[in-house]
């Protein structure tokens, strides 16, 4: 559903008019899907240790492995936007611009270090 509606909002059908829409956009969706794996893989690796409790991912419980106030990771959430937000300065600011090639590669980076590190605190 997300991604029918933001077809609507972006008009790929206009993208072929012009191929520096093309690397804006992509670059600008990896500046945020590289943090989004970033914080995944540093969660399943590195903080939970490969270990996932099936039985808590159905609970609604307060006490389960995996509930969150409000139904909101705030680590997660607090990795992510600085993580995506330094790689698409990067895609927009023209002086940058040789950077934005590599946003995917730069939000995953931060994404996993930022998550890993405020999750290391918090504990």
């Amino acid at each position: 559903m997300i991604a029918a509606v933001g077809s609507v909002f972006i008009t790929p059908w206009n993208l072929y008019n012009n191929p520096e829409v093309i690397h804006y956009t992509l670059d600008i969706l990896g500046s945020f899907i590289g943090p989004l794996f970033g914080i995944l893989i540093a969660d399943f690796y590195l903080v939970r240790k490969q270990k996932v409790d099936v039985d808590a991912l159905y609970t609604m419980s307060p006490k389960g492995a995996y509930w969150y106030t409000n139904g909101i990771n705030r680590k997660a959430v607090g990795a992510l936007i600085p993580s995506a937000l330094i790689p698409t300065l990067c895609v927009l600011i023209p002086a940058l611009h040789g950077a934005a090639n590599y946003a995917w590669f730069i939000g995953m980076g931060l994404g996993f270090v930022s998550y890993l590190m405020l999750s290391r605190r918090a504990s």
